[in-house]
């Protein structure tokens, strides 16, 4: 994937991401598959369906929860860029957030996240959402 620097946290069948692309969904992140020919979400295996549901995206729920207190978790497999078997873990906002003078602001928390206005916040403010996620994750 070429992102090691983004890792959240290995698991025994995903890694968990940091999203590049933080504005306007603070903790926005990605759970990538390891098995290098997984492809279509009718591919996954029971293993990895049960760590994906299981353990990665309650532990990311309740993190982004604690964190930063969004309002709903959006979850989304699509595959129409990347051809690889991944996750995106987005949350949503009703209220504007703030991280390091920042402000979040989901511009439109009850409909799809897409599209949506890009910022380039930095390497250190992404790296700082990334650590704050994983000290919470563990």
């Amino acid at each position: 994937m070429g992102y090691e620097h983004l890792l959240i946290k290995d698991y025994e069948k995903w890694g968990l991401y940091i999203h590049k692309e933080q504005y306007p969904y603070l903790g926005r992140c990605v759970a990538w598959a390891k098995r290098p020919d997984a492809e279509r979400i009718i591919d996954m295996d029971p293993v990895e369906r049960d760590e994906l549901f299981g353990l990665i995206i309650p532990a990311w729920d309740s993190a982004i929860k604690r964190l930063y207190n969004h309002d709903w978790p959006n979850v989304a497999c699509l595959g129409n860029t990347v051809r690889h078997l991944h996750w995106h873990l987005i949350p949503r906002y009703h209220s504007v957030r703030n991280f390091h003078g920042i402000d979040f602001i989901d511009p439109r928390p009850d409909a799809n996240y897409a599209p949506y206005e890009k910022k380039d916040l930095g390497h250190d403010i992404i790296i700082g959402i990334k650590d704050e996620i994983k000290k919470m994750i563990g």
